[in-house]
């Protein structure tokens, strides 16, 4: 039986009971799993060469190639692919975990996964760029959807596995970001090419691949030996799920990350169309604005989340971090509702920056040491990523009654959309509060 490092409390309000003294059964894999000097380096690499991967293809190239297939349907090509990859996410994620986590190769848990990784971008990418119809473009969008699901799996779960949990938050902080840096990086080194195809896809693919085959090579990932769980239906339906009443922190974590990423969401998802419609920026100048709040978001977030994440380290405390995070959030989703210029806006978006910077340094490396299964942490680590990405189909479901109240000939009410995100954020903030025995 295998121990966790936070054991599960017997009910939702009971204190959860302290852990024993005993050696945990793996502590002769977590010496032997010791990590080489660098490896957080490469572990971060891997994770932004996943996302130059996949968000240079979902910002640029796959509108492309949907408009070169077919012009006139390249919104609904576009839409139709992006559900399609949005259900593999929400499944792959809890499923990659479990399988990381049950693995038993010779290769170690997480490095065969690595591999899936490195092949998925590898032919994604060749048939993204060969894709003579539609459903091979999808076949191509799912195959990218699956590298980046599988990075991000192995890499979150690299942390709690080889880091020791006073030495997770600068890493943490990293991984959190690793997407919106990799968006950055994918486009950046695919500017020069203008709207050629294969080069535009193909240097951010090989990016991937190599950041990938780097932590593969120089990760020590030795044959995990304890016994695996029988698989039955229980331990089938348990890969979607963690009883929130049998480990009521984890399921806090969970609800925090919802709450504050749906805050986000509210603003990321409807920023173009505001700046259109409330900045009243010119169609031609949006792409370069969008550009600018990008940058604006990763250069504030990297600046302030590894300073944070030591800091919290230093401290052992998570709690206030993440409070003053949300608080921070809320702070810039008003300011950002009041925004009439681009300027202001801009200012707005720094202040989300700084919440975000701060929120990343320490949310992760707290769930890290909340999953219910220490020793198994990948499957519960990837049901807390689908956090990340149920939010944005929240908040389009309940946008539009958001949009709708009090709207006139101004147009749709964008102040009550960000207004309500802020008060999500917030919320998502002191739910934190309720997770007992953290710091």
């Amino acid at each position: 039986m295998t121990l966790s490092a936070e054991p599960p409390a017997t009910s939702a309000g009971a204190p959860e009971p302290a852990r024993r003294d005993e050696p945990a059964p793996t502590e002769a894999f977590r010496r032997e799993a010791s990590p080489r000097r660098g490896f957080v380096f490469f572990l971060v690499l891997a994770a932004v060469g996943a996302g130059a991967a996949q968000m240079s293809a979902a910002l640029l190239t796959l509108t492309l190639k949907a408009t070169a297939l077919d012009a006139a349907a390249a919104t609904t090509i576009i839409s139709v692919s992006s559900a399609i990859a949005g259900i593999l996410t929400l499944v792959a994620l809890p499923v990659l975990g479990a399988l990381s986590d049950r693995s038993r190769s010779r290769f170690g848990r997480r490095r065969p996964f690595l591999l899936v990784a490195l092949a998925a971008f590898l032919a994604g990418g060749a048939l993204l760029i060969a894709a003579p119809n539609v459903p091979l473009f999808v076949a191509a969008h799912l195959l990218i959807t699956l590298g980046f699901v599988a990075t991000g799996v192995v890499t979150t779960a690299l942390i709690a596995d080889q880091l020791p949990r006073d030495r997770r938050g600068p890493a943490s902080a990293f991984v959190s970001l690793s997407t919106a840096m990799g968006a950055l990086v994918g486009i950046g080194i695919s500017q020069p090419f203008g709207a050629e195809l294969v080069p535009l896809v193909g240097l951010p693919t090989v990016f991937a691949v190599i950041a990938v085959g780097l932590l593969f090579v120089v990760l020590r990932d030795p044959q995990f030996d304890q016994p695996r769980e029988r698989f039955d239906l229980k331990g089938l339906v348990g890969v979607f799920w963690v009883n929130p009443v049998r480990h009521p922190r984890f399921a806090a974590v969970f609800a925090s990350r919802m709450l504050v990423f749906s805050g986000v969401a509210a603003l990321n998802g409807y920023q173009a169309i505001y700046l259109l419609q409330r900045v009243h920026l010119q169609p031609a100048d949006l792409g370069g604005a969008i550009l600018l709040t990008v940058i604006v978001n990763v250069g504030i977030s990297l600046l302030v989340a590894p300073a944070i994440g030591k800091l919290s380290d230093r401290l052992d405390r998570r709690k206030p971090f993440i409070i003053a995070a949300a608080i921070i959030l809320g702070v810039g989703l008003v300011v950002a509702s009041t925004a009439t210029d681009f300027g202001f806006y801009l200012v707005a978006c720094g202040i989300v920056a700084l919440g975000q910077g701060v929120y990343f340094a320490v949310e992760l490396a707290l769930a890290t040491r909340l999953v219910p299964d220490i020793d198994n942490p990948a499957k519960d680590l990837a049901i807390i990523k689908i956090a990340d990405n149920l939010p944005v189909t929240i908040v389009a479901a309940v946008a539009p009654v958001l949009l709708a109240i009090g709207a006139g000939p101004a147009g749709p009410n964008f102040a009550a959309l960000f207004i309500a995100g802020a008060v999500s954020a917030v919320l998502g903030g002191l739910v934190i509060l309720f997770i007992k025995g953290a710091r």
